[in-house]
């Protein structure tokens, strides 16, 4: 093995060395001969560090920048950065959209949705003042309500009036129908009476010959009860000689009693004969006279009846004529009252059915005052934004983009990016609620630009762009996440394409082009 020596090297020697790498050296223990050349003295920190040896991060660093230039140059120069315009905006369904416009003119009381609001069929989107058109339907109704019960009211009089006329009708039949009973009547009378006094006289003349019969035996029966009488009285004032002859004995008294006998017998027969002819003869006579008496009364009533019932009859003629007249009268005056009711009815309807025209069209009109989603959406436009701004007829106050339609993404362009933008450009879509950095960018193309600006409060003047997205969702472990309209996303739409060295020297052109001399 080859032995190594190492000589120490003098200051001198030291001090060219720059570089190399360090050892670390165990100086030989033996003396070291006498320099030849005379030494120099330096201080102790400075012949420390010349005694240290060189280190390499300088070269390192050196190399380190040389690398860093080469690899800066190289992604300078074949490196691109994309130069994007930003838009913000929300997702909206793609396709015909339904322009809400006003019927009338008015003042905004109320907004109650905003751009990119999901939205139902029949939601309010916008209210108007009402103030007018409540209180003329609140009029109307009122009206109508009065209306109504003076309708109900004049029924209920046609009515009443109607069983009123039928009342007094069936009462007036009534007493026409006693009239023409007690007529009917009065007429059966006349004609019993018209029968019955022939019979009275007929009668009559029976009974007057009857009495002519009856005279001649009263006057048989008085001239017999006379000679039967003055017998008696004979027989009597001869009893009355017989007695003193009886008491003087001229006489027996035998013929005392014959002559009493006598008288006893003819008083019997006076007697006997009053009750059997006389008195049977007499109550014939008594009884023909008042037969003849009761029928001259009852020809005398029924001759009074006959004339009072004929003065009955023309009395209940007129007063029948008077009824039936009146009945006519009645009638007619029911009817003319029913007809004029029924017109009063009729024009009172004809106002109700008016009104209620009215009462329809102010309701129509206060409807009106309210602007309703036609269909499910999302509001995809809003051309008003404070309550008291006033809409005119037909001005476009909202458009609606149905429900089912594909998603695009609606979004305000400011001005100032809007030079350069073009449809068919691709445009990185990045969404509030899904952080790029978590569920990444999603790419589309500009499909729209509108053709005017209008002024933006966020934005200033801005300019209308829709984007038609790659895909409708997000992947989150493995699930699909759907998007929904009215998210809201940012749309950085790519420009063009600029190499990174130009973009680092473009300051410097500025400058030269402005006559700065470089």
């Amino acid at each position: 093995m080859q032995k190594t020596t190492v000589s120490i090297l003098s200051p001198s020697q030291a001090a060219s060395i720059y570089g190399g790498t360090a050892t670390s050296v165990q100086p030989n223990e033996q003396k070291s001969p006498e320099p030849s050349t005379p030494t120099v003295k330096w201080s102790t920190a400075l012949q420390t560090m010349l005694d240290q040896p060189p280190a390499g991060f300088p070269q390192r660093l050196m190399v380190g920048g040389l690398a860093f230039c080469i690899a800066f140059g190289a992604w300078a120069t074949f490196g691109h950065i994309d130069e994007v315009g930003k838009a913000h905006g929300r997702l909206v369904p793609k396709g015909n959209v339904y322009k809400i416009h006003s019927v009338q003119s008015g003042k905004i009381v109320d907004i109650e949705v905003e751009e990119g609001e999901l939205i139902k069929a029949g939601q309010v989107l916008v209210e108007l003042d009402t103030e007018l058109a409540v209180t003329e339907v609140k009029r109307l109704e009122q009206l109508l309500n009065s209306q109504q019960t003076e309708l109900t009211q004049e029924k209920e009089l046609i009515e009443r009036t109607r069983l009123e006329a039928q009342t007094r009708q069936r009462i007036a039949q009534a007493e026409v129908q006693a009239q023409q009973a007690a007529l009917a009547q009065a007429k059966a009378k006349i004609t019993v009476l018209k029968q019955k006094l022939p019979q009275l006289h007929t009668e009559k003349a029976f009974h007057q010959k009857r009495q002519q019969r009856l005279q001649p035996l009263t006057a048989h029966a008085d001239e017999l009860f006379a000679r039967r009488q003055a017998e008696a009285e004979a027989q009597a004032e001869r009893l009355k000689t017989l007695k003193p002859l009886l008491e003087e004995g001229a006489i027996s008294s035998e013929m005392v009693f014959q002559a009493e006998q006598s008288l006893r017998a003819s008083q019997s027969a006076i007697i006997q004969s009053q009750l059997q002819e006389g008195t049977s003869t007499q109550e014939q006579l008594f009884q023909a006279q008042q037969t003849l008496r009761d029928l001259d009364l009852q020809m005398i009533q029924a001759q009074g009846e006959l004339q009072q019932t004929l003065a009955e009859i023309d009395q209940l003629q007129a007063g029948l004529a008077q009824k039936q007249t009146e009945v006519r009268r009645s009638q007619i005056e029911a009817q003319e009252r029913i007809q004029q009711l029924e017109m009063e009815l009729t024009q009172l309807k004809a106002k109700i059915a008016d009104n209620k025209n009215q009462l329809v069209r102010a309701k129509a009109q206060l409807n009106q005052q309210f602007l309703y989603a036609p269909v499910d959406g999302v509001v995809s436009s809003l051309s008003v934004s404070h309550s008291g701004e006033v809409v005119q007829p037909s001005q476009t106050v909202a458009e609606i983009a149905p429900k089912g339609e594909p998603l695009v993404l609606s979004a305000s362009l400011p001005n100032h990016d809007a030079g350069f933008i073009k449809v068919g450009m691709p445009v990185k879509v990045k969404f509030d609620a899904y952080p790029y950095q978590d569920y990444g960018i999603v790419t589309g193309e500009v499909t729209y630009i509108s053709p005017d600006s209008k002024a933006d409060e966020q934005f200033g003047v801005v300019y209308h762009v829709e984007v038609e997205l790659d895909r409708n969702h997000v992947t989150e472990g493995g699930h699909q996440i759907e998007f929904k309209a009215g998210q809201t996303a940012t749309a950085e739409i790519i420009i063009r394409r600029r190499r990174i060295a130009d973009i680092l020297l473009e300051p410097f052109r500025e400058l030269q082009e402005g006559g700065i001399s470089l």
